[in-house]
C-alpha cells in the first residue's frame, strides 16, 4: 500500500516483526528491523513518519531508538508497544499501545497517529 506514509517497526522477535509488517503493510509502507544497528542504517537512508518500538527491546536499545528518532528531521512519531509482561512506560513515545489489544488495535492506532482514516478492517477511506 502506498499512501505516502512510511513506518519502521523495531523489535527482537522475528515472528512478531513479520506479523506487524503484514498487518501495517495493508495500509502503509513498512520496513522491519530486528536490531538497532539495522534500524539505524534504515533511518540514515530513509525518512519514516512513524516508528513502532516493541516491548521486546532492552532498555538501552529502546533509549537508543528514541534518541535516533528525536534527531531525525522531520521527527517521526513514536508508538511504543507495551505488554502485560513488560508494561513499563520507558518515556519518549508519542503514543503507547498494549499489545494485548490485538492486531486491529495496532492498525487503528497507527492510522490515527498518521492521520489516516480507516474505512474498515485494513482498508483506508478514500478522499
Amino acid at each position: 500500500m502506498n499512501n505516502g506514509a512510511h513506518v519502521l517497526v523495531v523489535g527482537r522477535d522475528p515472528m512478531l516483526l513479520q506479523t506487524r509488517k503484514l498487518i501495517l503493510g495493508s495500509i502503509v509502507d513498512v520496513e522491519a528491523a530486528g536490531r538497532v544497528p539495522e534500524a539505524e542504517a534504515m533511518m540514515a537512508n530513509r525518512r519514516f513518519d512513524l516508528i513502532v518500538l516493541c516491548y521486546s527491546l532492552a532498555d538501552d536499545e529502546y533509549t537508543k531508538m528514541v534518541g535516533l528518532a528525536h534527531r531525525q528531521k522531520p521527527r517521526p512519531k513514536i508508538l511504543t508497544l507495551l505488554s502485560a509482561v513488560n508494561p513499563n512506560d520507558r518515556g519518549g513515545a508519542d503514543q503507547e499501545l498494549m499489545v494485548e489489544n490485538g492486531p486491529y488495535a495496532l492498525m487503528k492506532k497507527s492510522a490515527e497517529i498518521l492521520d489516516l482514516h480507516l474505512k474498515g478492517m485494513g482498508r483506508l477511506a478514500t478522499s
